[in-house]
């Protein structure tokens, strides 16, 4: 096959991280072409978002060439791969804090001159293109006080505003609803007919094959090959993703086992009872009149888009958010307006969505955000009166989280220098390393492929089995059916259906039902006297 003059081609590309002794490729290939969706896949630290990082100049390779147009270049920034018109909307969008959402969009390419700024022209383009796809974004609002699907849709018209010929997107899908996912794969195809190129970082593999036209694996970070889409299937997907065979491969969903009740006999009591809680912040959705328990021994999820309230739900029950009314108690003490501090010394944990903003510190050494909990019980004989922690259990302490976390490295280096998935996992060994009897988790198999997914699974079943429970806030339908005993569904700020998925109860469905139904839920068509709302 002939190689076409246009489009980016990267050959033979390494990168190896002295810090942590990681070779995160090894002579791994890639190209893109104009006018293609071309979908990059692989399991977690296969390498995908590192080889995209190199294409988008955020990263150096050690060794290999990027060619543009059949032009050999080197990126030392992403500047220089947006010249050659190559963006990336990164997993966890990094916008100007202090700016609003239409001047963040155009930070660095205002119309007009350096002497003469034109912001009502600037602010105009910006709400036309947010119009025309239906973004919807509060285009005077503070960039700080976005939520992190806000955010992502903010990073997408900055580039379209750049006029950019190739883009890449890191699991763009994440946090959309099946709508705002139709809105966005629609654009990806007006792209693709306008002769752009699109790169897709996705765990979503159905939806994938979908979408792309062609379809690359890495594995262990080295190229599998690359295959025409409407040529593979998602079985085989996995095959050359994990390198085993198909048929050895369990379904997640289909061979979960239910939680059940506590071991203990306590199934009576309740851990979190929410009752009437209401939550009314300026520029967040608002959740009204909110009643809610969760037993002993049970995981419950919570279904919805975070545009409609799901994010100031959990902010309010974790206790970073204060109630306009209601009550919230956490193993019978009463924590609504008492915050975070009170929400953990009753006995929760809780896991952000926004893991680059709240839940870690990028830029600092991993380390540093694996002790956030537990750096005062290195507080510890005469220098721990003073203040002074002690290194050998903060060490310790790290390298446990890692192991359980299944993760190479070294503590010491910069926390963005792992993957999304190793970072995900790392965080949710942490939370779970904590002595807690609730876990509030959101998107918790965020960034996880199929393995490290069940690996989540298995954590959480273990988790709950000696009486404590887990609420996890999820946009993705399937996360939520793998692991679930009861499903609530949150739409305009109160829930309007409650599934129970235990075998043997009342309301129980083939799997496809239960999805059809929580989608209807979701966003709005489900009407009540259907047989499965919680009576």
């Amino acid at each position: 096959m002939s190689i076409p003059s246009k489009g980016v081609r990267l050959q033979g590309i390494q990168k190896y991280f002295p810090a942590n002794g990681v070779h995160a490729l090894d002579n791994t290939s890639f190209d893109l072409h104009d006018g293609e969706i071309h979908a990059l896949l692989g399991e977690n630290g296969a390498g995908k978002s590192t080889l995209m990082h190199i294409m988008a100049g955020y990263l150096t390779p050690t060794a290999g060439r990027i060619l543009v147009d059949m032009q050999e270049q080197c990126f030392t920034s992403p500047a220089d791969a947006l010249a050659l018109g190559i963006g990336m909307v990164r997993q966890h969008p990094h916008l100007s804090p202090g700016f609003t959402v239409w001047e963040a969009c155009i930070l660095g390419a205002e119309p007009g001159s350096p002497w003469f700024l034109q912001p009502r022209k600037a602010r105009n383009q910006v709400r036309s293109l947010s119009a025309r796809w239906g973004f919807d974004l509060p285009l005077d609002q503070d960039t700080t006080t976005l939520t992190v699907s806000q955010r992502q849709k903010t990073a997408v018209l900055a580039l379209l505003l750049r006029k950019v010929r190739y883009l890449i997107f890191d699991e763009p899908t994440a946090v959309l609803t099946p709508g705002e996912t139709q809105g966005l794969f629609e654009l990806f195809k007006l792209l693709r007919e306008d002769g752009k190129g699109l790169v897709l970082i996705s765990h979503k593999l159905e939806e994938t094959l979908g979408i792309a036209d062609r379809v690359t694996v890495l594995r262990k970070g080295k190229t599998q090959g690359s295959r025409a889409a409407r040529s593979l299937g998602n079985a085989a997907l996995q095959d050359l993703m994990f390198g085993i065979d198909r048929k050895k491969r369990g379904s997640l969903i289909k061979d979960r086992p239910v939680s059940g009740g506590s071991s203990n006999g306590s199934a009576e009591k309740t851990i979190l009872s929410i009752q009437g809680l209401s939550i009314e912040t300026p520029g967040r959705p608002f959740i009204r009149h909110i009643d809610m328990e969760l037993v002993p021994g049970t995981i419950a999820g919570i279904a919805g888009v975070r545009d409609s309230g799901l994010e100031t739900l959990e902010l309010g029950i974790s206790g970073l958010l204060a109630p306009s009314g209601g009550s919230i108690r956490l193993n019978g003490r009463e924590l609504a307006g008492k915050g975070i501090k009170a929400f953990r010394e009753a006995g929760g944990g809780y896991l952000s969505a926004d893991r680059t903003g709240s839940a870690l510190a990028p830029h600092l050494p991993l380390q540093d955000s694996i002790i956030i909990h537990a750096y005062s019980r290195s507080l510890r004989g005469f220098l721990g009166k003073w203040g002074i922690m002690e290194q050998r259990f903060l060490d310790s302490w790290a390298a446990r989280i890692m192991n359980q976390a299944h993760v190479a490295g070294s503590f010491k280096t910069r926390a963005d220098s792992f993957s999304g998935g190793m970072l995900q996992r790392i965080l949710l060994a942490r939370e779970f390393a904590e002595k807690t009897t609730l876990l509030v988790l959101a998107e918790p198999g965020w960034g996880l492929d199929t393995k490290k997914r069940e690996w989540l699974a298995g954590e959480l079943r273990e988790y709950v089995k000696p009486g404590r429970g887990a609420i996890l806030f999820s946009t993705d339908v399937d996360e939520l059916l793998a692991v679930s005993d009861t499903i609530w569904v949150l739409r305009n700020g109160g829930f309007s259906a409650q599934i129970a998925l235990e075998p043997g109860k009342k309301g129980t469905m083939p799997l496809e039902a239960y999805k059809a139904r929580i989608s209807e839920a979701m966003v709005g068509t489900a009407q009540k006297g259907s047989g499965y709302e919680a009576e």
